[in-house]
């Protein structure tokens, strides 16, 4: 090197110069949303939180759980963001904090009966939280599966049941496919497979330790105007 040059720096990964700092430490204070992933209907299509449209998703699924969602105006009524007049964060009992709470349990709720929006369908929202962990991301996923498609996760979830297999230690593929209803409207339905079984003791305790940690945030986030249900 010649006397008055000037080493360059040696660039580096976002990542590896992440490690010098706290990440914890950088969400005290801070309401840790969980980035959402959206479904395009129509194109049969994942819309990933930074607006990337993907055909699959890859992960592995930390948690599974029910939410149910009623609001007394529709979305075009109230042009959107207002959060559901009675919830529950188990999918069974209404939340004590619902500002019109329906009844003492779901399960017998009169809006949460098949006819009750008018039609076929429910007029409580009847849906499952799946929260995905992707290699590289330091915060799960949160896919919110609508009515449509809560036996697809049933079936999925049951049959790695059926082998002794917790959906914990499976790398799920998430894709979409068009289908129509009994009233001839398209939507895409989800279709998931077993991408791969995690085998080592060491990334079975990794992936135990993530889920205890983000247990409360998964299950505990209120439901939003925005989450697609």
């Amino acid at each position: 090197m010649a006397k008055n040059e000037v080493a360059k720096a040696e660039p580096m990964a976002v990542s590896e110069m992440g490690e010098m700092f706290d990440l914890k430490e950088n969400m005290v204070g801070i309401e840790a949303r969980l980035p959402q992933i959206k479904i395009i209907h129509q194109a049969q299509l994942f819309e990933m939180p930074d607006g990337k449209k993907v055909p699959q998703v890859v992960g592995t699924i930390l948690d599974i759980n029910r939410v149910n969602a009623w609001w007394e105006e529709s979305f075009e009524q109230t042009g959107g963001g207002s959060p559901p007049d009675c919830f529950s964060m188990d999918g069974v009992t209404p939340d004590a904090f619902s500002g019109k709470k329906q009844a003492e349990e779901c399960p017998g709720c009169v809006m949460n009966q098949y006819g009750s929006d008018g039609g076929r369908g429910k007029a409580c929202k009847n849906a499952k939280r799946v929260h995905i962990m992707q290699d590289g991301e330091m915060l799960p996923y949160r896919l919110t599966v609508p009515p449509s498609n809560l036996k697809a996760v049933d079936l999925y979830v049951s049959l790695l049941t059926s082998k002794a297999t917790p959906y914990q230690l499976v790398r799920t593929e998430i894709s979409l496919k068009k289908v129509q209803n009994k009233d001839g409207i398209a939507y895409a339905e989800m279709v998931f497979e077993n991408a791969g079984v995690i085998d080592t003791k060491e990334e079975a305790l990794r992936i135990k330790k993530l889920r205890d940690e983000f247990m409360i945030t998964m299950r505990g986030q209120a439901i939003k105007a925005t989450e697609e249900m």
